[in-house]
This record gives C-alpha cells, structure tokens and sequence, in this order.
C-alpha cells in the first residue's frame, strides 16, 4: 500500500552565510560540509519516494542556505528530469550561479525578505537587501513563482504596513507574512520531558526559541494586522498565524503524515522546525522501513493526541 506523501523536505545543508537575529536553527543544528549527503543519495531517496508513494511527492530543497550546496545545480536538473516537483528557500545572496536552474526547474522560489534594505539588514547583515533584490533581476524568467517569505519580528512589526506596498512592487508573485514561534520555560520542560520518556531523546537546543512574555509583540502585531485588513496590493498577502497556550485546542496537524523531512545527516522526521526526533535513518534504512517504524508511529500518535506542546504554535499545521 502507497504512503500518501505530498510533499518532502531536502535539507542540503545547515550552513548559512548569514546570522538572523531571530533564528533558531543556529541554536539547533551545527554540519559541515564533509557530512553531507551526496547527489547520488539525494537521487536515491527521491527515487524511494517514487516508489512507495502514489503520486510524486513535492521535493523542497532548503537548509540552512541551499546555495552553499556545492552541487545545488546538478541535484536541482536531475530531479526535474526524473520529474519531481521542485521548491526552494533560499536567503538568495548567493544564486547568481544558479539563476538559470531556478529559472528552468522551480514551481515556487521561495525568497526571505523581511521589508526594505532598513528592516531587512537590520535583522541579516550591511548590504544584504541590495544584494537580494540585484539577484531578483535574475529571475526574470522563471516558470514557477516567486514568494516572499516575510517573518514578521519586533525589528519590522510596526512598518508592515507601509512596506508591503514597497515589496510588492519587488517583482514577486506572493507575499507570506511569518509570525514567529516563541515557546515559554514550561513549554519547552513539558516537550523535553515528554520527548525523553516517549522518544528517547532529548532536544536542549529548544531554549533557543524560548521567551515567556511576548505581549508587546503580539500586540503590536494585532495591530498591523487591524491595519492591513481587507487592504488589496499589487500581489497576493497572505498571514500565517500560530495559537497560544492559552488558545482552545484547535485539530491535530494535518500535515505530519503527510510530509517527511530528511536531514542533512540523513536522521528522518516530520517537522521542519524542531529536531529533537527522529524516525530513523535513511542512510541505514530504506524509507518504507523509516515511515512504518514503531518511532514513526508514536510521534504520530503524539500529535493526534495533543501530546506536543510545540505543536500548538505552529503557523503551518491546520493548512
């Protein structure tokens, strides 16, 4: 019987060129580039997906920065040749290379841009905005679209609603407005817990995430939000919104059996943002063992039951 797969997650790697004030992955994953995995495995997991699926699951090929990648291109032109529907998330300082791969082979690029060169470098670097928005013009010619990855954080809370106009003038065909993820102390003693007496495993890197009052920004946010209600701009805008503690529980995630994501390392999961879990690993084990393991079956069962503090916050999981 065919695992319902729609889509999986590459992690090419957990190098970045850039240090974002707000992001946790810094905090939580450390590689090189001597532990990789190969182009040659890359094609190998993506042919098991094939195989064991119904339809050819959308492969998302991100990081850290994707770019840094030495064989980015060559992984990119032979998974859209063997047919495998192709998406990107890239910081996009670093695709001059690749421009004419993303072009030609991507549905959707994904691009973080986090307002005008003020806001954005602020939170990534001197110069990054300038240089972002020169390798924009890179991608004239695309077939897929273009997204803006907007994270919405204390550094641009406030001007969300003068800039999106601005960015929607940028030349992309879609703007997400992120909210960020905060987890208080307690959240994150409730999951390490769990995760040690269920999983086996302990996930200390999730400190990174946490801050216990983060009113001041959800006001503010509330606000921008009460702003730009029912406002139309050049491109689509769309908000990802996370629940509270304090929010009534809302379904399980519909995306966890749907997806997987494979590490940098090989380890296998099924969320892109938190890595205290795994299922196994594909570089011992093929995925259909992966996907029926007993492992697999109780993070499965967790979320089906509310088992996961983390999950409450996710932006991603009723879409």
């Amino acid at each position: 019987m065919p695992f319902e797969l729609a889509a999986a997650h590459f992690q090419l790697t957990v190098r970045c060129n850039l240090n974002c004030t707000f992001c946790g992955q810094s905090r939580g994953m450390a590689g090189a580039a001597a532990d990789e995995i190969s182009v040659g495995e890359w094609l190998d997991y993506a042919a098991q997906l094939r195989n064991i699926t119904s339809t050819p699951p959308t492969l998302t090929l991100w990081g850290g920065e994707p770019m840094l990648y030495e064989k980015f291109n060559e992984l990119a032109e032979k998974l859209h040749s063997a047919g495998h529907p192709l998406h990107t998330v890239t910081n996009a300082t670093g695709i001059e290379g690749s421009a004419d791969t993303l072009n030609r082979c991507f549905e959707n690029i994904f691009i973080s841009l986090d307002g005008m060169k003020a806001e954005h470098d602020a939170v990534r670097g001197k110069g990054v905005f300038d240089k972002v928005i020169s390798n924009i013009s890179l991608l004239r010619e695309r077939v897929g679209k273009l997204t803006f990855l907007c994270t919405v954080s204390d550094a641009n809370v406030r001007k969300i609603p003068e800039l999106l106009p601005q960015m929607a003038q940028l030349g992309c065909d879609e703007i997400v407005l992120q909210q960020l993820m905060y987890l208080t102390r307690s959240e994150i003693e409730e999951y390490r817990k769990f995760s040690k007496e269920v999983f086996l495993v302990d996930y200390p890197e999730l400190t990174g995430w946490q801050r216990d009052d983060d009113t001041s920004y959800r006001n503010l946010l509330n606000e921008m939000l009460s702003e730009i209600e029912g406002k139309k701009y050049a491109v689509p805008v769309c908000f990802t919104p996370h629940a509270y503690w304090f929010s009534p529980d809302a379904e399980p995630c519909r995306k966890s059996e749907k997806r997987i994501h494979i590490r940098h390392d090989g380890e296998v999961g099924f969320c892109t943002d938190y890595f205290g879990f795994s299922a196994g690993n594909v570089r011992l084990s093929p995925l259909c063992d992966i996907l029926s393991s007993e492992q697999a079956h109780l993070f499965h069962e967790a979320v089906k039951q509310h088992k996961l503090p983390l999950c409450r916050h996710c932006p991603w999981r009723l879409q």
